[in-house]
């Protein structure tokens, strides 16, 4: 399965070329190894996800040694903690050999260490959601119920979870980009999950891939826009009418910059394609007015090009 997309890869390119524009790199093949590396990462992220979930079980089953050992009051003490630990999808992630293994290999094995504060705070929210008291009320606790409250854990709680998503961020600054796709990805395969004891989820058949046309994409679409930078910021002036380039924000000029080129040198990609992608990207990284002015130079753009 394919999940890296376009608008992912074009978003990637424009970190790049900010950073390198911002003299942050020091050569354009440092930058577009950057770039490749950023897929890369996407499947580094995703594995973070697994292994919270793992660590966030082992802290429940040993819930107990953390009160002992800091000496607090972790009400409520009560059949909670057995309930969540015992759900048998937290559980297929947590005892997942393949899991287990990759992350032997990585640095991210000890990650949440020491991190016991977090995991009981998170278990607290757990605990006290409407979501938890639905399933209290509810006698028979199936599979499909604890997958139910699984979804729950992940899509109300966790996603929407600050410290969490700082974490994310501190750990790597390019993965909160790759935030929303993982959270999409992540909450499709717990869906998949099966209750078959006989054959363990395979959490690693559909994981986020690239091919060689992804990264000749982004690379050349990355050394286009540097090679032609000077006669781009010309093209720029031009359209922009009555804006002095200067006063232009670099990024607004990046994604100007960079739809000028994809419009003129990938000519497989449709001209309305390419400045509805930018578009979209405009108004996840620039202001509600900056959105609007690079909406009226793009589609300046696609009137000289008809």
């Amino acid at each position: 399965m394919k999940i890296i997309n376009r608008r992912q890869i074009r978003v990637k390119v424009l970190q790049e070329l900010y950073s390198y524009l911002s003299g942050n790199q020091a050569s354009v093949e440092q930058g577009q190894k950057k770039i490749i590396n950023s897929f890369i990462q996407t499947n580094t992220l995703y594995l973070f996800y697994l292994n919270f979930f793992k660590c966030f079980w082992e802290f429940l089953t040993h819930r107990d040694d953390f009160q002992n050992r800091f000496k607090k009051s972790l009400e409520p003490i009560d059949n909670n903690i057995t309930l969540l630990s015992g759900l048998i999808p937290l559980k297929s992630i947590a005892l997942n050999k393949a899991l287990i293994s990759k992350l032997k290999l990585t640095e991210l094995k000890n990650y949440w260490q020491n991190k016991e504060d977090f995991f009981n705070e998170f278990y607290l929210k757990i605990v006290n959601s409407d979501g938890f008291k639905e399933y209290l009320a509810i006698d028979n606790k199936d599979f499909k119920t604890q997958l139910n409250l699984f979804i729950h854990i992940f899509k109300e709680i966790l996603v929407h979870d600050k410290s969490y998503v700082n974490y994310i961020e501190d750990e790597n600054i390019y993965w909160i980009d790759d935030i929303p796709i993982i959270n999409t990805f992540f909450l499709r395969l717990i869906k998949a999950l099966h209750n078959d004891s006989e054959k363990e989820f395979d959490f690693f058949l559909n994981t986020f891939s690239y091919s060689k046309k992804d990264t000749d994409f982004a690379l050349n679409l990355f050394e286009r826009v540097l090679e032609n930078s000077e006669k781009l910021d010309q093209d720029v002036q031009t359209l922009a009418l009555n804006w002095d380039i200067e006063r232009i924000a670099p990024i607004d000029r990046l994604i100007i910059k960079m739809s000028i080129v994809e419009i003129t040198y990938f000519s497989d990609i449709p001209n309305n394609v390419s400045v509805n992608e930018y578009l979209e990207i405009s108004k996840e990284y620039s202001t509600p007015k900056s959105s609007q002015f690079i909406n009226g130079v793009l589609d300046s753009i696609v009137k000289n090009n008809q």
